[in-house]
């Protein structure tokens, strides 16, 4: 757990955790086996300041704020607790085409595929469509009944399904304006990002959203993305918050799938936008098909080249142009390094820690 954290409404953070563990360290154990043992947290132990950051220089409208909440710390080691419980089972419960915050699961993975989808979507006998889906304040509108519903029918214990639905209603929270904390409100919605638990519990609700379109697609209210030497796509790949679907391109598909995302919209909480997302097109579908598909959906046509999940996705073999911004990113990386102090060892571990983590960095 990060010791360096913003410290929650009590005033600690990890760093007084270490330093004075075997001082705390008594009274800590007893707080966590008190929540596991009565199922129960204390008034104020969920409490968390938020602070707002502005997105633009001229912000004045939430829409144009990133809230950062700061919990307190002996909370988030009841949370961490709970998702290297969840963790340790998470990827029997979601289909392979989820790779956000899953162990084992590389976002590498996720990219390649997506970028092999692009390449094909560009073949001269094809018919696809590729569609970047955004969803609106996607952690923060998470519906809890339809959370805890979706973990009670895949076979949660009843305990451990209480012991999120506790944590989930006893969440407080004050904002910060100008650093004194304002108000003291309970939450109705929504997991918080940052939290060790929450990306955990965001992809188990998603799931729901993989599924659905898997389903139609077995029941060929969609049709498939097709490819060459009978190479078989997802119909979705999902990445937390960031999602793609690949299908063929035409009119009932684009029907059926806002028939889908309306209805996800409905029970989870999580409405799509169309403002944000994006369609890309095969060379082979005609105009009036696109066309079709935009209307039907509300949303744009995307360009190439494009990004995905901080990489650049482009057609045929990469340009230097395309590469140029994480050449950028690992040259400067490396100027503020002092590798003449390290062993080779140490600079190889800093390769494979660092600099590959840079082609997914936005």
């Amino acid at each position: 757990m990060d010791s360096d954290s913003s410290p929650g409404p009590d005033g600690f953070n990890g760093i007084f955790y270490r330093h004075f563990w075997d001082v705390i360290s008594v009274e800590v154990t007893v707080a966590v086996r008190s929540f596991v043992s009565n199922s129960s947290l204390p008034l104020g132990l969920n409490a968390s300041f938020m602070a707002l950051i502005p997105k633009t220089r001229d912000a004045n409208v939430i829409e144009n704020f990133r809230p950062i909440v700061m919990s307190n710390f002996l909370f988030k080691i009841i949370t961490k607790i709970l998702a290297t419980r969840l963790g340790l089972i998470i990827a029997d419960y979601l289909s392979p085409t989820q790779f956000g915050f899953i162990p084992g699961r590389q976002i590498h993975d996720c990219i390649a595929m997506v970028s092999e989808g692009f390449n094909v979507l560009q073949g001269r006998s094809d018919s696809n469509m590729i569609l970047k889906i955004d969803i609106r304040k996607a952690f923060d509108t998470l519906r809890w009944d339809f959370l805890l519903y979706v973990l009670r029918h895949l076979g949660f214990s009843k305990i451990f399904v209480h012991w999120l639905e506790v944590v989930l209603r006893s969440s407080r929270i004050s904002v910060l304006l100008n650093g004194t904390p304002v108000g003291y409100f309970a939450c109705s919605r929504g997991v918080r990002q940052g939290d060790p638990l929450s990306p955990l519990l965001f992809c188990i609700a998603e799931e729901v959203l993989g599924r659905f379109i898997t389903s139609a697609m077995d029941q060929s209210r969609l049709s498939a993305f097709t490819a060459p030497r009978s190479i078989i796509f997802p119909a979705s790949i999902l990445y937390a918050d960031d999602i793609v679907i690949m299908c063929g391109a035409s009119s009932s598909n684009a029907r059926a799938l806002l028939q889908i995302l309306t209805h996800y919209a409905d029970i989870s909480g999580q409405v799509f936008s169309p403002q944000k997302s994006k369609a890309y097109f095969g060379a082979q579908v005609s105009h009036f098909v696109r066309g079709r598909v935009q209307h039907i959906l509300g949303i744009h046509p995307g360009t190439f080249p494009t990004i995905y999940l901080g990489a650049p996705i482009f057609k045929g073999a990469p340009k230097i142009a395309d590469l140029q911004p994480i050449f950028d990113k690992i040259i400067l990386k490396f100027r503020r390094w002092k590798g003449s102090s390290l062993s080779l060892a140490g600079r190889v571990c800093l390769v494979n820690s660092v600099i590959t983590s840079l082609s997914c960095t936005p």
